[in-house]
């Protein structure tokens, strides 16, 4: 223990005389966590939309002003025919065309029906689905008012010719807020290039430096050089967790229902993977640029098979038992969970195992690999 003590003593030396690594720990957590938690969010907002409106009628009138109102469509004029309007699609100036047709009116009076055309630039899916889908609501919504002053004026009700009804009730997130889902999962993001980045500099700089070697020769042993090196950045990641979850819930306003010390437990069992993954790049890599080039590499593809993006249930089924390797991927659904729903311990500790046997291969294989290298 005193041969670690002193590890640890040295590395909190070096951080505190490192005006640079001092930097890495605070600037970019902060400036990432205020830019991305606004810049990540799965909502489809400003879509661009232009409308022919064959019927210039009332009831078209209406309908049209019913989708422009809307914050989430950004209105760039009315457009003389459907090719004028595929043009603009084309040229880029809208992503989506309302075409409404000469009897819209008409078929509204018959109760006939009438139809109304949505053309959509499809080249974003994700993101025309989700406008269809917006534009789509907004139009349903519109005629169910519709139907009720038509059927009111006869001295009906929608419930005799709609008799079934749905009433939804969403749980945990009841504003659909993209950002109570986007934000804890960017802190497990920032956490891990922070621990990774750091253990993995720290350890290549010692080689680098020529110090590596003369801790060798100590009566240091390899595994006392590397458990000193990860104590302060266990303490550093725990002190960014804690950091993050403060900015999450106050800055950005997402609740927090779990139990803090429960959640700092997690963080510390998941760093076990994260700083693992830097002592096994660093004991591999000659200098800082190759470090930075492998962690990148390897957070990319852990990143893109969290859940982060996309969730797991749509990838295919081999991709899926892919992530299971992924300990992104369980503290990723461990602080959603804690947020919103408040899951505790008891909901989470498979979760928690699957991370600890994660970290113990991980961590393993670098303090093995790390001898082999030193010894």
């Amino acid at each position: 223990m005193r041969f670690i003590r002193l590890i640890v003593w040295k590395e909190f030396t070096q951080i505190r005389s490192d005006p640079l690594i001092i930097r890495l720990i605070v600037l970019p957590v902060l400036i990432q966590m205020f830019f991305l938690g606004y810049a990540i969010t799965t909502e489809v907002k400003n879509t661009t939309i232009t409308v022919v409106d064959r019927s210039n009628s009332p009831e078209s009138v209406s309908l049209v002003q019913t989708v422009l109102h809307n914050r989430l469509f950004r209105f760039v004029g009315y457009a003389s025919s459907e090719s004028d309007a595929r043009e603009r699609i084309d040229r880029g100036d809208a992503r989506l065309a309302i075409i409404i047709p000469a009897d819209f009116a008409k078929g509204l009076s018959a109760l006939s029906g009438a139809d109304v055309s949505l053309i959509i630039d499809g080249q974003d899916a994700n993101s025309s689905n989700i406008s269809s889908g917006y534009i789509t609501s907004i139009v349903t919504g519109w005629s169910l008012s519709f139907l009720k002053e038509k059927l009111a004026a006869r001295g009906l009700r929608v419930r005799n010719v709609l008799p079934v009804e749905v009433h939804p009730v969403i749980l945990y997130n009841p504003m659909l807020k993209s950002t109570w889902y986007m934000v804890p999962a960017l802190a497990v993001v920032l956490v891990t290039m922070i621990t990774a980045l750091l253990t993995g500099f720290s350890i290549v700089k010692e080689k680098e430096s020529g110090t590596l070697e003369q801790l060798m020769v100590t009566p240091i042993s390899p595994v006392h050089v590397v458990l000193g090196k990860i104590v302060p950045y266990i303490v550093i990641g725990l002190f960014e967790l804690s950091a993050v979850l403060v900015a999450a819930t106050l800055w950005f306003g997402v609740p927090f229902h779990g139990n803090f010390l429960v959640l700092l437990l997690f963080g510390l069992i998941y760093m076990s993977s994260s700083l693992g993954i830097g002592i096994l790049v660093s004991t591999v890599a000659r200098n800082a640029q190759q470090v930075l080039f492998m962690l990148w590499f390897l957070l990319i593809f852990f990143l893109f098979l969290s859940g982060f993006f996309l969730a797991l249930e749509n990838m295919p089924v081999w991709v899926q038992n892919l992530t299971l390797i992924n300990p992104l991927r369980y503290f990723m659904f461990i602080l959603r969970e804690m947020f919103l729903k408040g899951s505790g311990f008891a909901e989470l500790w498979k979760q928690g195992l699957a991370m600890l046997l994660i970290g113990g291969i991980v961590f393993g294989a670098s303090l093995l690999t790390f001898q082999r290298k030193v010894g």
